[in-house]
């Protein structure tokens, strides 16, 4: 992987922490456990989802369009699955908010809404499948990294499931620890490279890991302390889980 790539891999990884988020959110909303004031704060939430999906809109089509780079990063696939996501996601607020439709059918929008993020991550899973390693960091990006968004912004919006304070840390926890296994053979062929003098392979790698179980590590802190989250230590483990993956992309 070039430098000249790093654009289009955070726009990969903000893509699919947004989506993996969403497609989250949306299970739990469709489970009908949240009251109507949580649901209300959680969409209150959903900006910063579009957030996200246009600054990566934004690096990936400004980089092809201004300064003509051919990547093997750049899917036009990603770009429509961010766009059909901002549309739907915008939609779905518009029709919550002002009350559109029936409650059945608001739902069903949103059952599509879910599949259709399921969709993205089979797409993803089976485009990535070339190499063990590449297919786990784009499991990891949407499953780990969208709970650990979703969680965030349901800590935000002052959810009252405590259940999900345990499971979804948990949870990450697994992918984490599956994450690192599914790495060890990669990071002994880093190491004879590092030995041949090319080490920027092996330092972000050594970053990726070292970050992934700090995220995590912040992520299960509240359950070691016995204590709630706090949103801002949510959002910074999770800035700090995309800098594990954008970092192990890197190192690809």
């Amino acid at each position: 992987m070039q430098w000249a790539d790093w654009p289009f891999i955070i726009s990969q990884v903000l893509t699919q922490f947004s989506i993996g988020a969403f497609t989250i959110l949306g299970g739990i909303m469709l489970t009908g456990k949240l009251c109507f004031g949580q649901s209300d704060r959680v969409l209150k939430t959903l900006p910063i989802i579009w957030v996200l999906l246009i600054i990566a809109m934004l690096l990936r089509e400004g980089t092809l369009m201004f300064g003509g780079v051919n990547s093997v990063s750049s899917f036009g696939l990603e770009t429509f699955f961010a766009l059909s996501f901002i549309i739907l996601t915008i939609t779905y607020w518009f029709c919550e908010k002002q009350l559109v439709g029936s409650d059945k059918w608001r739902k069903l929008f949103l059952i599509i809404i879910v599949v259709w993020g399921g969709c993205y991550f089979i797409d993803g899973v089976l485009a990535h499948a070339v190499q063990l390693q590449v297919v786990v960091q784009f499991i990891l990006a949407v499953l780990l990294g969208g709970a650990l968004l979703a969680h965030s912004m349901l800590v935000k919006a002052e959810h009252k499931l405590t259940a999900l304070n345990r499971v979804l840390p948990f949870c990450g926890a697994v992918l984490a620890l599956v994450a690192v296994i599914a790495n060890i053979n990669g990071i002994g062929e880093l190491v004879q490279q590092a030995e041949q003098g090319a080490i920027t392979g092996f330092i972000l790698r050594a970053v990726s890991i070292g970050s992934l179980l700090i995220a995590v590590g912040l992520w299960l802190m509240p359950l070691v302390t016995k204590s709630k989250p706090v949103a801002a230590m949510m959002f910074l483990s999770t800035t700090v889980m995309s800098i594990a993956s954008i970092t192990a992309a890197l190192s690809m």
